[in-house]
């Protein structure tokens, strides 16, 4: 970044009195060291993230090389050290430039050149504010890194601690080397903080391009540390995503700042777009710490500019894409979904907020010289909705059209599978009509309505604002507007036709029509009779009497069998039990008959019933009832995602109840601080998965549940094996003072320990 040092007014300054440079204390040296290696950053993880990967591009800039940047975790298997290495491949650093220019506080090479991000000398010192607790006292810490670099077929490792008095910088070890220039700085991290570099690497990094992650499978951010993004570059502003913010922000050559729009005098919510204002290096300055934007006059007059450049761009970006508006369900699209701008990354963001629709130019829309009523009035105006069925019950709040659950319109046509058409008379047929009521309960024939009908003519001038003496002319043929109308009917016909079926060709199914056939021949008098069931799970009350004809109109699910599958029911019963448990089981009569009569209060039922054999052929005349061999196809399918969750974390939740309270309570951190966090972390993991995957009934259910799924092959996810790691190290902690504890009398409640037990403990645990 291009920094004058020499040029800091260009208003000449007059003195009588002589004029002296002010200088640094002798003594100061070591208080700046200190300044910029422990106090200047409100954020060191971030701050390390951000500087030693802009050197790393910086480096490559200075060598010409368009090789990719490599960040790397890994673990020293030997001294079980965990690390974050960043990796460049640019020009190396010879002795005598670590010497004079990366151990230089405020020496650069970057203040001529604004291709390059640093410029104060201090980002390459930044690992030292990032302080590792060493265990050994309060206070105590360890902020030592390593650099290893190449130059000239040579391999310096170096060491750079904090001394006395300054950083000191350490030669360890020199070799001959064939590998090509470059610099690996190598920071050891706590395991504590891993997860704070992933999630930092994400927001310092979001708009550094050609990055190779390697080794954080393991972080729930993986994904977003694949690098497998794509950047938006538009004249003024870049777009990845909305994981850095919603709101505009800054990208300052690489690097994201959030802008304060107080400072700017500015309300936020104009600005509510996540986007970044594309700026390069040297525009505009930031603080010494480079965390935020430095907000002089020049920079806030600069930023406004901008922020306005950026809006007229985005209005001009998306009244382009509107002209692009040409057929009726273009123009639906753009009305269901106003404000949404798409990029050529198959992204999209919505700007409805800095654009009015009447700013949108429909010049290239079929039917622009009309008035355009709003979708549902034009598919009323075009189309009779006749709806059949059961009929909803009627109230005073509601119309005839909402009780059935169709109001009509583009909108409304997408997701229903109980809409028809016709073009021509509507042929009523019987066993077709009972078909559909038997597989929607309601559904909606569409036809199109006559516009050329003189009678229209009054409703056409209403809805459209236009003056009509008649709708055609004296030859019978529409006139030109009603012409363009029919037109439009038409074009929305063809849209109906892709989301309904058409009425005439429904097939109606051969076991259909027999069924039909078969409940014909059923007499009153044998509707009226009654066989014995046994209801499975109930108790003495579980045998009684139905009546057929109650049978046949029950509406639950009904699973049936004889008394061979009574072993089978009962086990489909216990397992609906468990993973259904806010359905009701109806296990005697008088629950049954409560239901039937509409006196239950629960609103889905089931029942599993064991008849007799020669009873069995009743069941076809049931609506819904199905053979204990299709309870997993009809039922228990459903459940696929939450039984595998389930048995993820069915050993985590049983290992974690061998954790004895004293381990689980959050006053540890009182007796040993590391600990007590990793407790609360743990407690806080377990509490977080889902109540379902803790019912401990479904695990008993293991042997009967890997009928139907196969238990034998679920993978933990990264984060679940954290948690059993983290369930080891707790349980490893509880056994290595097991010896320790037996000795003293614990209270029953570990919450309500005095002082004094958390001072022994401290003492004679082995932490």
């Amino acid at each position: 970044m291009e920094i004058n040092l020499k040029k800091l007014s260009d208003q000449a300054v007059e003195s009588t009195t002589g004029s002296k440079k002010m200088r640094l204390s002798e003594n100061a040296s070591s208080m700046v060291f200190q300044l910029f290696t422990k106090n200047v950053y409100s954020n060191p993880i971030g701050t390390v993230v951000r500087e030693i990967t802009s050197n790393c591009f910086d480096s490559h800039i200075e060598a010409g090389v368009n090789a990719p940047i490599r960040i790397k975790k890994f673990i020293d298997p030997q001294t079980n050290t965990q690390y974050i290495s960043f990796i460049d491949y640019g020009v190396g650093m010879c002795p005598d430039r670590v010497e004079n220019i990366y151990g230089v506080y405020f020496e650069s090479t970057k203040r001529i050149d604004n291709t390059q991000i640093g410029g104060f000398g201090i980002g390459g010192k930044t690992p030292l504010a990032y302080k590792r607790s060493t265990g050994l006292g309060e206070g105590e810490y360890d902020n030592s890194f390593y650099v290893i670099t190449v130059f000239d077929k040579v391999k310096y490792y170096y060491c750079i601690y904090e001394g006395s008095e300054s950083p000191v910088i350490s030669l360890l070890h020199s070799e001959p080397t064939t590998d090509g220039n470059g610099t690996e700085i190598r920071i050891p991290i706590l395991e504590k903080d891993a997860e704070t570099f992933s999630k930092e690497m994400v927001r310092q990094l979001y708009y550094f391009e050609n990055i190779i992650f390697e080794g954080f499978d393991d972080t729930y951010r993986s994904e977003t540390l694949m690098n497998t993004y794509q950047i938006v570059r538009g004249k003024s502003f870049l777009f990845r995503g909305s994981e850095y913010s919603n709101q505009i922000h800054i990208c300052l050559g690489r690097v994201a700042y959030p802008i304060d729009f107080n400072v700017l005098g500015l309300n936020s919510n104009d600005y509510m777009l996540p986007l970044a204002v594309r700026l390069e290096v040297g525009e505009i300055g930031v603080t010494v710490s480079r965390e935020s934007l430095d907000y002089s006059e020049s920079t806030i007059k600069l930023l406004k500019k901008k922020l306005e450049i950026v809006k007229e761009e985005i209005k001009t970006l998306i009244a382009k894409q509107y002209t692009n508006i040409r057929t009726l369900e273009d123009y639906f699209k753009v009305k269901l979904n106003f404000g949404k701008l798409d990029f050529s990354n198959g992204s999209s963001i919505n700007v409805g907020n800095i654009i009015k629709q009447s700013d949108i130019d429909f010049s290239n829309f079929a039917y622009s010289f009309m008035k355009m009523p709003n979708d549902k009035q034009l598919f009323h105006f075009f189309f009779e909705v006749n709806n059949y069925g059961k009929k909803p019950k009627r109230s005073r709040y509601s119309n005839s059209c909402n009780s059935y659950g169709f109001e009509g319109g583009y909108k409304e046509l997408d997701g229903k599978t109980n809409l028809l058409y016709i073009t021509g008379e509507f042929n009523r047929k019987i066993v077709k009509q009972a078909y559909l009521k038997s597989i929607h309960e309601v559904y909606h024939i569409i036809s199109n309505r006559n516009l050329a009908s003189n009678s229209m003519r009054h409703e056409i001038a209403e809805l459209f604002n236009v003056h009509l003496d008649e709708t055609c002319d004296e030859n019978g043929k529409p006139v030109t507007y009603v012409q363009s109308l029919i037109d439009m009917q038409e074009e929305y016909f063809a849209i109906v036709q892709k989301y309904a079926s058409d009425y005439d060709n429904i097939e109606i199914p051969i076991d259909f029509v027999a069924s039909r056939k078969r409940n014909a021949g059923m007499t009153l008098e044998l509707r009226n009779s009654t066989i014995p069931i046994k209801f499975i799970g109930g108790g003495y009350r579980s045998k009684d009497r139905v009546k057929l004809d109650e049978l046949f109109k029950f509406n639950s699910t009904i699973f049936y069998g004889t008394e061979k599958d009574e072993s089978k029911l009962r086990s489909i019963q216990k397992i609906f039990a468990v993973l259904f448990p806010k359905v009701s089981i109806i296990t005697y009569y008088d629950r049954y008959y409560n239901v039937f009569n509409g006196n239950s209060k629960c609103k889905s039922n089931i029942m599993f019933i064991m008849l007799a054999k020669n009873n069995i052929k009743y069941m076809e005349y049931c609506k819904k009832a199905y053979k204990p061999s299709e309870f997993f196809t009809k039922v228990l399918y459903r459940k696929l995602d939450a039984v595998t969750e389930y048995f993820q974390t069915y050993d985590l939740v049983d290992k974690y109840s061998e954790v004895k309270e004293l381990y689980k309570e959050k006053r540890f951190a009182e007796v040993d601080a590391n600990w007590g966090k990793k407790i609360i972390d743990l407690k806080a993991s377990i509490e977080a998965i889902p109540e379902s995957s803790r019912n401990t009934s479904i695990g008993n259910l293991k042997s009967e549940l890997s009928e139907y799924f196969d238990l034998s092959n679920i993978k933990m996810s990264g984060s679940q094996k954290k948690i059993g790691k983290m369930i080891n190290e707790i349980l490893t902690l509880q056994v290595a003072n097991e010896k320790v504890l037996r000795y003293i009398e614990m209270p029953y409640r570990f919450s309500d320990a005095h002082n004094e037990l958390i001072s022994i403990l401290q003492k004679v645990m082995v932490l």
